[in-house]
Parts: structure tokens; sequence; C-alpha cells
């Protein structure tokens, strides 16, 4: 008597139905796997476009397997191939379509190189697999190396008085001063709602930040959940924008803080003496190129380092996973923290020996 198959797997996949039985678990998912991918080979064919079977691909392979937010993250960058290669059908795309977009972000950062390369090696590798693309071009792409990460700058005097001065009354006066004094990441900022904010105590409540896609979620890491004092003279100006208790403090439309940035920015070159022809900025411009938004927040990192805060409570305030992240900034030793460290050295030592003076 022939022995029971002790797994049994049944579904309707693109509307055919699977009736699959093994001795094991391995071959049951073996065979469903091998099942599906004849239903594939006969549905699937190389006049699908790309967003299409990108979408489907991801369907079938991640909806399940990996969390909201990373589906969220797969989806963004899913759109951001298909407009860079343009949505073509799948068998009209070849290799050096594929190489010639990945060489056209060669200057994103490393980490987005990675999360584009990876992902259009897994849609033309299972393309190959499933028959929609003739060739399996994921093993001969060539990834480029990116740009280095970003560390920032801390603001200039000059830039930190232009700011300030363009911030006055503008759209984004609120948005920009929580960054530059209580340390927020933009996104972290962008996810604020009036619950968050705790006026009393001159607090601010960080657990959310604002996903590239505009949706909401946790913050980068377990130590973006933080609480981080505001200072004084920043009480009155939220009281000015103060609103019920779940509204949001700002949009989270994505575009929303990228053109308040880019009308800051405008207003200070303007400020910094910038010509101007026809309603157009006249080069050359005054700002410097790396004058990003990001610079506020390690602004007040450097804020921190200058008004002596231990580096360990300076490390929870940022919201640093490792307190190593924060050494980088605070080893960016400024003028005025070398005057100061020599001016406590002098008044210490003289010639290489002790004032004789305690130390307490």
């Amino acid at each position: 008597m022939a022995k029971k198959y002790e797994h049994r797997h049944r579904e309707v996949y693109r509307n055919v139905r699977i009736d699959v039985k093994a001795h094991t678990s391995k071959e049951l998912h073996d065979k469903v796997s091998k099942k599906k991918a004849e239903i594939d080979r006969g549905i699937i064919d190389g006049s699908m476009r790309l967003s299409e079977f990108g979408r489907r691909y991801l369907e079938a392979t991640k909806l399940r397997t990996v969390s909201a937010s990373w589906y969220r993250d797969l989806q963004y960058n899913l759109a951001a191939i298909v407009r860079g290669i343009g949505d073509r059908p799948m068998a009209n795309i070849h290799l050096l379509d594929l190489q010639e977009y990945m060489n056209s972000i060669s200057n994103m950062a490393e980490s987005t190189i990675k999360k584009r390369y990876d992902l259009i090696c897994q849609i033309f590798r299972y393309a190959y697999r499933n028959g929609a693309s003739p060739v399996d071009y994921s093993e001969n792409l060539v990834k480029p190396r990116g740009s280095a990460p970003v560390n920032g700058r801390s603001l200039t005097d000059r830039e930190r008085a232009v700011l300030l001065g363009v911030l006055d009354g503008h759209r984004g006066e609120l948005f920009c001063k929580i960054i530059l004094y209580c340390g927020l990441r933009p996104s972290e900022c962008q996810a604020l709602q009036w619950s968050d904010v705790d006026l009393q105590r001159c607090t601010l409540t960080v657990s959310r930040a604002l996903k590239p896609d505009g949706s909401i979620g946790p913050p980068k890491s377990s130590a973006g959940y933080r609480t981080v004092p505001i200072p004084q003279h920043l009480v009155p100006l939220f009281h000015e924008h103060r609103s019920g208790p779940f509204d949001p403090l700002f949009s989270h439309n994505p575009t929303w803080r990228r053109r308040m940035w880019e009308n800051v920015q405008r207003e200070m070159n303007l400020a910094m003496g910038c010509q101007i022809y026809r309603n157009r900025l006249v080069p050359p411009y005054p700002l410097a190129d790396d004058f990003v938004m990001y610079n506020l927040r390690h602004t007040y990192c450097t804020d921190l380092e200058k008004a002596g805060v231990p580096i360990n409570i300076a490390s929870r305030l940022m919201g640093h996973s490792n307190i190593s992240i924060t050494s980088k900034i605070y080893t960016h030793a400024s003028v005025e923290a070398m005057e100061i460290a020599r001016e406590l050295i002098d008044g210490k030592f003289i010639d290489g020996k002790s004032d004789g003076k305690e130390s307490v």
C-alpha cells in the first residue's frame, strides 16, 4: 500500500486551481513554486510593461514577507526606476538601458543606489525565469559606487544671522527653528502633532517620522524615540501656531518641505547680495553649495558641545543609535572650542608645570 502524503496545498493562483501533495514540507514548497512558475510562464510575456511587471513582482514576492514601511519603500523605488528607464515592454528593455539608468543616479547616496540596484536585479532575474525577459541582466549589471554620505557641517556665524533674519515671519520659521534649537531630523519634525508638544514642561516628544512616500512611520531607529527640551525663547512661536492636540504641526506632503527650503535658500541668497534677473537668481550664488537643511541639526549638536553638554546626553538628545555617531560631530573642534581649550590650558599650566592649584 502506497504511503499517504503528509502535506497538501490548495489555492487558486492567477485564476488557476492548484492542488499539490507531498511527503515533506520542503517537497511541497518546491512543487508549489514549480507549479506557480509554470502558470506564470503561461500568462507573462515580454509585452508586459515594466510598471505592471514590477507591481506584480512586489505583490507576489514581497507583500507578505516584509514590513509595511519596507514595502512602501520598495514601491517608491520601483516608481523611481520606471520613471528613469521608461515604462516600456519588458522585452524592449536591454542591459544598456539598465546600465545607463544606474549611471544616471551615480551621484546619489550609496544606500539609495544599492536599493535600486538590488530591486532591478531582482525584477529582471524574476522576469527571465518567467519568460518576460530573454536574458538575466542581473548577472552583468554594474552598480556605481555612489557619493559618500554627507556628514554635514555647522552654520557659520553669518549664515546663522542671515537664516534667522529670513525666517522671521516665514512659513517655515517654526519648522526650521525646531531643527536648529531642538535637533530633530527633518522627517521627525514634519511628523509632529500638537499632542507631542508640552509647553508647560517645555518639552517635545519624538515618536514618528515622515517617510518618502508621505506615510507616517517610526523614527529612524529605536534611539529616535526621545523627549527633548524646547528653549524658552521658542515657546511664544509655538503658541502662535497652536492648534488641536491631534492636528499636525506641518503638512505631510513630502514636497512641502522641499519647496519651503528652496524658498529659504533663495531668500538667503538675495539677503547676501545675489543679483536677480526676471525673477531668477543670477550666479554666482553667495550661499555655499553645501548649505542644506541638515546643517541646522548639525549646528544643534555642535551648540551642545560648546555649551559643555556631555556627549552621552547629546547622543540621546540627537536620537543617535550609537554614541560614536555623535562623536564624529563632537570631534569637529571649532575655532571657538580650540580657543577655550587653549585658555584653560594656559591658565592651568605654566611652561609644562602645574600652577600648584588643586583641581576641583
